[in-house]
């Protein structure tokens, strides 16, 4: 391919990604939105467990929360651990033998304290903190707050 010829091609591609960005704008009400973006899948999928809990709906509840939980897990950040975490315990709440995801819970705020340590996250360490206070875990609460005190 000579240089004529290569400059070509990359022209045809720049034009061709104006025009996806202009169709885009234009379907987006004429405004310089761009493209959107879809929510994470771990998002998605707490959303699925927020409704399968309004609706009462133990086993649907469950098994989302399980997909959101594997889902979180896959993105090496703290945010979503505890927010899978959050829901862990809003879906034990509604179980017929309430505290078997409790257990879970404190596992994966554990886990989210190291990720949020580890990016040196000082909000999403104490958000763990908070989370270990809720449930009562006053010594891992301690903890957190004592990595939070080394992070600021």
């Amino acid at each position: 391919m000579n240089r004529h010829s290569w400059g070509l091609g990359v022209v045809a591609v720049l034009g061709a990604v104006a025009m996806v960005v202009g169709l885009a704008g234009g379907f987006a009400g004429g405004s310089r939105v761009g493209l959107v973006l879809p929510e994470p899948l771990w998002v998605e999928r707490l959303q699925r467990v927020d409704r399968a809990v309004t609706q009462q709906d133990v086993s649907m509840a469950v098994y989302e929360w399980r997909e959101a939980l594997g889902a979180a897990l896959g993105t090496q950040q703290w945010q979503p651990l505890v927010e899978v975490a959050d829901a862990a315990l809003r879906v034990d709440a509604m179980l017929p033998i309430p505290g078997r995801l409790q257990a879970e819970a404190r596992r994966i705020y554990l886990s989210a304290l190291f990720r949020a340590r580890a990016q040196r996250s000082l909000e999403g360490v104490q958000r763990v903190a908070e989370a270990f206070e809720r449930l009562g875990d006053a010594e891992a609460a301690a903890h957190a707050r004592r990595v939070a005190a080394e992070l600021s």
